[in-house]
């Protein structure tokens, strides 16, 4: 009965103190190590009861998505030196997320979903090694240290989805030994990105994406300059080794006469040449050879729109006279004019006779004049004949040589008032 209760007093202590393996992971040993490998079990948290003495910790392909800040320090897993978090879903890292690894040496964060990171994320961990970012989505890198660690020396950033590389990315890592930037989506890279790694002694930068022009060759003989161990991505075409050495056995062949070895039938040319003196082209035939039908008939367009212009401005000239913006008539039809007026002034003043000599020509009147003079005492003299008498005349009737002309009225308007 002693024996066991001390047997449970034992199993307890060990429980509380965590020394049993869950039954999600796999406890071993590797190179001397204690490793426990809890892989593919849909974990969500890192603290699963694993003893605190592990070492070796892999927690790949499970459902981790966020790692709290002081996750590890919290739960007494400070031995670990070799950390494996690939294949999750960990989008989300604290800052203070690996306090307490001071022992760690390698990281692997692979394949997750990482889009950024701060630069000084794994300050507590002053041992780390080997880093493994590859598979994330570091899309858009910033002009600024990626990351600032004195002791990392291998980098991977393999299938990372970056566009470009900023001058200070790999600022902050002084003994950088091995990069790898493959599979990304870059076309060209500036020498002055890895200038500032003076550790560099391999990296990778196999691409599909690569633009093979002089600047980018001219940072692949910078990197081979340096003696860090570089594959070549623009390589020249080289020539196949058969057809090198068939050039160099093919014997050159001799000039071969072909009429001795063909059948050729040499035609004779029976033009008799013509001693007829060649003639002279006239004009119209030089003409109908140096220009086209298309030619000529813009040039006779424009012939024609030319004399039309100066036609039409000749007969313009024959009846007016143009001046800046009007046309006046010509001086001929002022006289006429001028004689009309007098001839249509003279048979006014006929009719306007007739009716005073004849007042008994009855007009009826439109309307009644107004007296423009005061009517004079009838009957007087009649152009001084003594004994003659005329009757009284209208004052219109009459033309005072200092009153100003007034037309005569129309025939139909004249009446005489007896």
């Amino acid at each position: 009965m002693l024996a066991l209760n001390t047997f449970i007093l034992i199993a307890c202590i060990a429980f509380a103190h965590g020394s049993l393996c869950p039954k999600q992971c796999d406890c071993d040993m590797e190179n001397g190590l204690n490793r426990a490998t809890c892989v593919d079990q849909n974990i969500v948290s890192v603290g699963i009861d694993v003893p605190r003495e592990v070492q070796v910790y892999s927690l790949s392909h499970n459902a981790i998505n966020e790692l709290d800040n002081f996750c590890f320090k919290e739960l007494g897993y400070t031995s670990i030196r070799i950390l494996n978090l690939s294949y999750n879903l960990i989008f989300w890292i604290g800052l203070h997320a690996f306090s307490g690894l001071d022992n760690l040496i390698y990281l692997d964060l692979s394949t997750n979903r990482l889009r950024y990171i701060p630069p000084d994320l794994f300050w507590d961990t002053p041992q780390l090694d080997t880093l493994d970012l590859s598979g994330n989505v570091f899309e858009s890198l910033k002009n600024e240290p990626f990351l600032m660690h004195t002791k990392l020396q291998i980098l991977n950033l393999n299938n990372c989805r970056i566009k470009a590389l900023p001058e200070r990315l790999f600022t902050r890592l002084p003994n950088l030994k091995k990069l790898d930037l493959s599979d990304n989506y870059m076309i060209s890279i500036n020498f002055e990105v890895l200038r500032p790694l003076k550790k560099l002694e391999r990296v990778e930068l196999r691409n599909e994406y690569w633009q093979c022009n002089p600047a980018f060759i001219a940072v692949e003989s910078w990197i081979v300059s340096r003696g860090i161990t570089y594959s070549k991505q623009c390589k020249k075409k080289l020539p196949k080794m058969s057809e090198k050495m068939i050039s160099v056995v093919t014997p050159e062949k001799e000039a071969v006469d072909v009429d001795r070895v063909w059948n050729i039938t040499k035609s004779e040319n029976k033009t008799i040449p013509s001693d007829v003196p060649t003639r002279s082209l006239t004009p119209f035939e030089k003409f109908d050879k140096d220009f086209s039908a298309v030619q000529a008939f813009v040039m006779g367009l424009e012939v024609g729109l030319a004399i039309g212009v100066v036609g039409t401005y000749v007969w313009l000239r024959q009846f007016c006279k143009c001046g800046s913006l009007m046309c006046l008539r010509s001086d001929n039809s002022r006289p006429r004019r001028r004689n009309h007026r007098l001839a249509d002034g003279d048979m006014r003043t006929n009719l306007l006779l007739s009716n005073i000599l004849n007042p008994d020509l009855e007009t009826p009147p439109l309307y009644r004049r107004q007296l423009s003079l005061p009517e004079r005492n009838a009957p007087f003299p009649a152009y001084g004949v003594p004994g003659v008498r005329e009757p009284m005349l209208h004052a219109d009737a009459i033309r005072v040589p200092n009153r100003a002309e007034t037309p005569p009225p129309p025939y139909n308007e004249c009446r005489i008032n007896v």
